[in-house]
């Protein structure tokens, strides 16, 4: 890596971590490639980096899910939401200003009706920077908080050196397929040359989401988030690893 790029990487964790984002690292998207062919808008396949960070859900919120939607876990859905499209947007800036292309991906948008995906896919760029493994519910399971994070991305052309992938911990662990209401995860390990619907039921989860808006006001679960023992409040029951 060149000084200048290693001096960029060193911006960038710095900028995330004092902005509220405890973890961060650079994804090698050529090691994904059938994965981005997949699931990656064309215009978008010109990075070969992106920079990948999270932010925590707060713990106790995600465990009143356990018993029901909340209103407290939509407003700091979109709170965290805005916080990581904030932090993008500056890190855009960042990049950009050292000489290299940038491109913040939205934190949650669908990219029409009939269709569940977005333009890029935050969690492939986060297992591959070594934020976590993606498990079996197809969400990222980060090895201190598990699922209750939210994802941010930045791609980018800027040389950065990447980081590694951690290994799958997910073990014989079904506990998030046993507590999806909608049965829509299918039990399969991720790998990102196989298609989400080889591993998940969107459609299902889609579907389940607008019976809960019927009777709740808002599509709300996030059961399989709150059910991973990886990541619990210390004062669950069943906490840890």
């Amino acid at each position: 890596m060149t000084k200048k790029a290693e001096q960029l990487k060193e911006e960038i964790i710095c900028t995330l971590k004092s902005g509220g984002a405890p973890y961060a690292g650079i994804a090698d998207l050529t090691k994904a490639e059938n994965g981005m062919n997949l699931h990656v808008e064309p215009r978008l396949k010109r990075f070969e980096r992106a920079v990948s960070f999270i932010i925590p859900f707060p713990r106790s919120v995600i465990e009143e899910l356990l018993e029901g939607p909340t209103h407290t876990y939509l407003h700091y859905y979109r709170a965290v939401n805005t916080l990581i499209d904030d932090l993008s947007i500056r890190l855009c800036a960042l990049i950009e200003g050292h000489g290299f292309e940038a491109f913040p991906v939205p934190s949650s948008q669908r990219t029409g009706k009939h269709r569940l995906d977005s333009i890029f896919p935050h969690r492939i760029a986060a297992f591959l920077a070594g934020m976590g493994w993606i498990g079996k519910s197809g969400c990222l399971v980060n090895p201190t908080f598990g699922p209750r994070v939210r994802l941010g991305t930045v791609l980018t052309t800027a040389p950065l050196v990447p980081d590694e992938p951690l290994e799958v911990r997910c073990g014989e662990c079904t506990r998030c397929a046993e507590a999806c209401p909608a049965q829509a995860i299918k039990g399969r390990l991720f790998a990102p040359d196989i298609p989400l619907t080889e591993r998940l039921a969107p459609e299902r989860c889609d579907s389940y989401q607008n019976e809960v808006r019927d009777r709740f006001g808002k599509r709300v679960c996030g059961l399989c988030l709150a059910a991973c023992p990886y990541g619990k409040p210390h004062s669950a029951a069943g906490n840890g690893q």
